[in-house]
């Protein structure tokens, strides 16, 4: 007879594995990590964790979407990033913080693995290659952190989504941008609203300098898209 046990952490190291943070740790290392964490499903909008609140660990998402944000004046959330399945996140929080700096919610049906703190810490101290992929995960997500102080510094909503969608386009002539999120969580990262986002698309449609399918974006010309970018950034009245 199969022991429930075994299975569960095989389970769960399986899911570990396709987290960018643990892909290719030996399978040692994975179900170790396994034995200190456990599952948590979230229901949509449901809070994981609010600033503040005292550190438990930090998560893997496996499946669904994860908002962290924080509170600014007036009440209104302000994003800091959103996390997909196979992202990690709270790293930070683990590695010394008082507290959770930022509230995190589930933006649809989803699931996280809480991976104990203190448990991890005592395995990082014996395992170097795991702290090298802890400093990894730290970088990645100091480079997102300072993707969006950028995106925010931009003055309105139509250059953030010109901004957005060049940073996806690459260097091509053309681009075929997926779009794996609903336009209203889009519309959330750029610091604007859904009928705003909206508008901004039609206008750009009408403009012919994008077409919005079902499931992606198509850019037919990423120069043009750029021109219209730069020329945002001119000063008014240049």
């Amino acid at each position: 007879m199969h022991d429930p046990e075994l299975i569960r952490l095989a389970a769960l190291a399986s899911s570990l594995q396709r987290a960018t943070i643990f892909s290719g740790l030996p399978e040692t290392d994975l179900q170790r990590v396994a034995g200190y964490s456990r599952v948590v499903p979230l229901k949509k909008n449901e809070i994981l964790f609010r600033e503040g609140d005292p550190v438990e660990g930090f998560y893997v998402v496996t499946k669904g979407l994860i908002k962290a944000y924080r509170i600014g004046d007036g009440g209104r959330e302000q994003l800091i990033h959103l996390i997909h399945a196979g992202e990690s996140f709270a790293e930070p929080a683990v590695a010394g913080l008082p507290g959770y700096p930022a509230h995190t919610r589930a933006l649809e049906k989803s699931e996280v693995v809480l991976i104990h703190g203190k448990s991890f810490l005592d395995h990082l101290r014996d395992q170097s290659d795991l702290a090298l992929r802890m400093l990894a995960s730290l970088s990645r997500h100091l480079h997102d952190l300072v993707s969006t102080i950028e995106n925010y510094k931009l003055r309105d909503a139509e250059t953030r989504l010109l901004h957005w969608l060049l940073r996806r386009c690459g260097g091509s002539a053309t681009a075929s941008i997926e779009l794996g999120i609903r336009k209203g969580v889009l519309a959330s990262e750029l610091g604007t609203r859904q009928e705003t986002l909206s508008r901004i698309f039609a206008k750009l449609r009408d403009e012919d300098l994008i077409e919005v399918k079902a499931r992606s974006i198509e850019v037919p010309d990423v120069p043009r898209l750029r021109r219209m970018f730069e020329e945002h950034l001119q000063p008014e009245g240049a």
